[in-house]
Parts: C-alpha cells; structure tokens; sequence
C-alpha cells in the first residue's frame, strides 16, 4: 500500500489519489537540495521533526490544522503560517524516501482503520481458477494480499517502503503459517527483472500510470501469460478522473476485466472512484 515515489509519481498522486491530498500537503521536499532555498530546508527540517512525534489523524485538513496551531503556539502569526503552508505545497512536487517511511509506519500502526486487511476481492477472483507461481506483491503493507496468495500455494515477493508495515505482513504471515518474502524498497529501487513474475499484484500501491518507464518495467517483469492486477482510486476529488487512463496503461496487454466505477475503496474505507483492471502478457 506505500512506496518510496519520484516527483512524476507525486504528481500524478496529488492530482488523482485521495490518499496523495495527504501526501500534496504534508510530505515535504524538494528535487535536489541544491534547488532549495536554506530557508526552505529550515520549513523542511521543522515540519519533520514536528511530524515524528504527531499522533493524531493522518487526513490532510487534520495534520495541516494541527501543525498550523503548533507554529501558532510558537510565536508566528497566521500569515506567517500561511507563507510555510505555501511553500510546503510548492516544495511538495516529490517525496522523500525518509518521510515516506514515517509517513506510512504511522499509518501501520496508528491508523489500521482507514485501510481493509482483507484479501483484495478483485486479486482474489483474478487468480480463482489458475494456477500458483511466482507473485510479486508492489508496495504489500502489512501483506494482506502476499499471505493470501502465499495460503494459495504461491511463491510470494512483496515490497514496500515502511519497514513496520513490512514487520507486521511478515508476523502475519507467520501467524497463518506461510512464509513471504519481503524486501525493503521503493517502485524505483526494486529490481523487477525480467519474465520473472507470473502474477503482479498494484492494489492501492499509489504508481503513476502516466510513468511510462516504471509501466515497461512491469510488463518486462511478467513471463509470457502472467498477469497484471490492479485496483486504486481514480479520483482524488468529486469526477471520476480522466477517462480510461487505467486502461490505457496497459492496453498493449490483453486487458481481460476493466471496471471505472463507485466503490467502497479498501484504502479509506469510503466510497470512492476506483479503477480495477486484470490484463495479460501475451
């Protein structure tokens, strides 16, 4: 359900995942260092301090409210609040590795009410009727998909960028008495391979479809007749997105079931856009 992601992915976050209006406003960042002001990196090393010992809710309106009051509480004014806020949004094009990890080793841990730890329903339907190989989980959390599919009789690889999510998928995986294997490392880190993997499973792991590079990526790492599932949210606010774009991505697969519609999404537990695509390498 996480991952470390480029300014490309971020983008395509903030635009069109609910999730990534947490990411818009409270990740912090910037491409280099260099292009940073030192007053910028000041805004950034003291929303991180700050953040590390926050606990409270994770939504976007409730973490900006209540760093927004602690900047208050130290002396700024609410327009000197404003202008930080500003340039949070405007450094906010990428997401740090670091701040990744804290940002969903809190979500892990303190907040499992937002997320399902159900098997996907789709990825469950999807492999119903074939038979077990070897499965890549992308970006697995506390691995409800991984220990599923390792329950099926599937030879299972599962990455992601909190390490406690990580802790918990392999406790869980130990607690139904399979074994995983689980690698600490963002969508740009990982090294996918090539014909290696027969299923693919992107449930909520928040990649760009518009990432052409990582999309090769994924393809590349199928063997001839795997399959690629997946299921997000389409829209980060009231349309439904752009049209057809989950399709697009992969429409150079055979594409076997594609669905656009109004869900209840595993990550947020509301009802939301959601886009569910399972498609095949030929």
């Amino acid at each position: 359900m996480s991952g470390g992601l480029d300014s490309g992915v971020c983008l395509y976050m903030i635009r069109r995942s609910a999730h990534c209006a947490v990411l818009a406003v409270i990740l912090l960042a910037s491409a280099t260092a260099a292009a940073q002001s030192a007053g910028e990196q000041e805004v950034w090393k003291h929303f991180l301090t700050w953040y590390k010992t926050y606990s409270g809710s994770l939504l976007p309106p409730d973490v900006v409210k209540a760093y927004s009051a602690s900047l208050i509480s130290e002396g700024l004014t609410p327009a000197d609040v404003t202008a930080r806020v500003a340039v949070l949004k405007k450094i906010g094009a990428t997401s740090p590795p670091e701040m990744m990890t804290l940002h969903f080793n809190k979500m892990f841990t303190q907040q499992q009410g937002l997320f399902s730890t159900e098997p996907n329903a789709l990825l469950a339907r999807a492999v119903r009727e074939l038979k077990p190989g070897k499965a890549l989980d992308v970006a697995m959390g506390q691995g409800r998909n991984s220990v599923f599919l390792a329950r099926q009789g599937w030879e299972v690889t599962g990455y992601d960028l909190s390490d406690q999510g990580l802790a918990i998928a392999r406790a869980n995986a130990a607690k139904a008495g399979v074994t995983i294997n689980t690698i600490f490392a963002s969508h740009q880190e990982f090294d996918f391979g090539k014909d290696r993997w027969d299923l693919i499973v992107m449930t909520y792991a928040f990649v760009s479809m518009e990432d052409a590079a990582f999309l090769q990526r994924v393809r590349d790492s199928l063997k001839p007749g795997g399959i690629v599932v997946v299921e997000q949210l389409n829209s980060g606010g009231p349309g439904p997105g752009p049209a057809n774009a989950l399709f697009r991505s992969f429409q150079d697969l055979r594409v076997l079931h594609y669905e656009d519609t109004s869900d209840t999404a595993d990550w947020s537990q509301k009802k939301a856009r959601i886009g569910r695509l399972v498609a095949q390498k030929e």
